[in-house]
């Protein structure tokens, strides 16, 4: 019994044996190389082992830190919360949009106070210091415009970031209102409600009737779920935040508009005060509305609906392809047949009119508003045209047959009239 294990291993080594024999290395090696080198390879066998020795450690290491990672995100999810996403730097947190706003307020208060722009003060000092003095509220005007610019698409991000917070609950409820203010005060008054029944009389405050159906509609058959305190949360600050947007933006267009007439006087007289501050708050500049042609300056301000506010459910009443300029006191003034035609008659003419003003302040130029008077009361004559009563048509007689032609023609008209006289006498027989 003990003979057969016996060679069966002397069979498996000599097998062994046979193989090494067969199977030789191609780069063989001398005995006494190897004897030489053997110092040198068992240095770096060891710094082989200390290699692998390392990496298993990294490895261990980074496997370690993604299976923390992942339970923390599977903690996260059994708690109902989405893992956390780092926080965009705020456009009110800039500090040049800070520095500009305390210093207009300080402006706002010593124009106030009397040691502003009033007559009293001008008269009080020198023509040099009402230069300087003028300079600087230049140059306010034009950062005012500048972050007024900045401003607008904050408030486009800062939507964006409301209905994201918001589509969990309520994802049907941005098509329906696409207007960022009424969407904010309509996602503060629906809040984690479920029966929309429960706040249509506060949604008829801010929306009319036919959207209020279809959010009932839409809020009845919604695969939305209710809100977390946390995601609630989230969703109060995004909206407190619009308002943040909203009032620095009011402020800014405040002030803008109470001195339009000392930066663009032309495009003031063309479209008012308040509409030409909108305009170059949204432009970005005096310079930058100058560069703005006709056919962009009619749609400048535009609110983009989306299929759903088509389909009677808008926000406001507004018309396709128009924009801030369809407000001016021009165009209000036209019948509605016409008002599309007299945007683009307003929107050419103000082209003008900001290159104007915009070539009297790059040259240094007295600033003067008889271009853009030149230009509305053209306008206005061009529009009493446009409303005057078509002209009765005047019925004229036909011309004589006969008159300024030569004899053969004469002759040849004669027999026709002839034979047609003719043939008509016959017929009445």
């Amino acid at each position: 019994m003990d003979a057969a294990p016996t060679t069966l291993a002397d069979s498996l080594l000599d097998d062994l044996d046979d193989l090494s024999d067969v199977e030789q290395p191609e780069n063989e090696q001398d005995p006494n190389e190897v004897q030489e080198g053997g110092e040198d390879a068992d240095e770096g066998a060891v710094m082989r082992e200390d290699d692998m020795d390392d990496m298993d450690d990294e490895t261990t290491k980074q496997r370690r830190a993604f299976e923390s990672l992942r339970g923390h995100e599977e903690a996260a999810e059994k708690e109902g919360a989405a893992p956390c996403k780092p926080r965009r730097k705020r456009y009110l947190d800039d500090a040049g949009l800070g520095s500009l706003l305390s210093t207009v307020r300080s402006w706002q208060t010593n124009t106030i106070t009397g040691t502003g722009s009033g007559e009293a003060s001008a008269d009080a000092v020198s023509q040099r210091e009402r230069r300087d003095y003028d300079e600087q509220e230049y140059q306010l005007i034009v950062a005012s415009n500048r972050y007024l610019a900045g401003l607008s698409n904050e408030l486009a991000r800062a939507h964006a970031e409301l209905c994201s917070a918001y589509r969990p609950k309520f994802p049907e409820l941005e098509e329906l209102v696409v207007d960022p203010l009424l969407y904010k005060e309509a996602v503060r008054i629906i809040a984690n409600q479920m029966d929309m029944t429960q706040v249509n009389d506060e949604l008829n405050q801010i929306l009319n009737s036919n959207q209020i159906i279809t959010i009932s509609v839409s809020g009845s058959t919604t695969s939305g779920r209710l809100l977390t305190e946390q995601e609630l949360q989230h969703v109060y600050e995004a909206a407190d935040y619009i308002d943040e947007i909203v009032d620095v933006q009011k402020e800014l267009m405040d002030f803008v508009e109470g001195r339009m007439e000392l930066l663009a006087p032309s495009v003031c007289a063309l479209t008012g005060a308040s509409i030409a501050a909108r305009i170059l708050g949204l432009a970005g500049g005096l310079a930058e509305l100058s560069k703005i042609p006709a056919c962009n300056l009619q749609v400048l301000g535009q609110i983009k609906h989306s299929a759903a506010s088509r389909a009677g459910m808008s926000a406001i009443s507004t018309k396709p392809h128009t924009g801030i300029l369809s407000e001016c006191d021009l165009v209000k003034k036209c019948p509605g047949y016409l008002q599309k035609k007299a945007l683009k008659q307003v929107a050419a003419k103000l082209a003008l009119a900001a290159r104007c003003d915009f070539v009297n302040v790059d040259t240094g130029r007295e600033r003067s508003a008889s271009s853009g008077q030149k230009f509305r009361a053209e306008i206005e004559s061009k529009f009493q045209k446009w409303e005057e009563p078509d002209k009765a048509r005047v019925l004229k007689a036909l011309p004589n047959l006969f008159d300024s032609c030569d004899t053969y023609t004469y002759d040849q008209r004669l027999r026709l009239h002839s034979s047609l006289t003719n043939k008509y006498h016959m017929w009445l027989s």
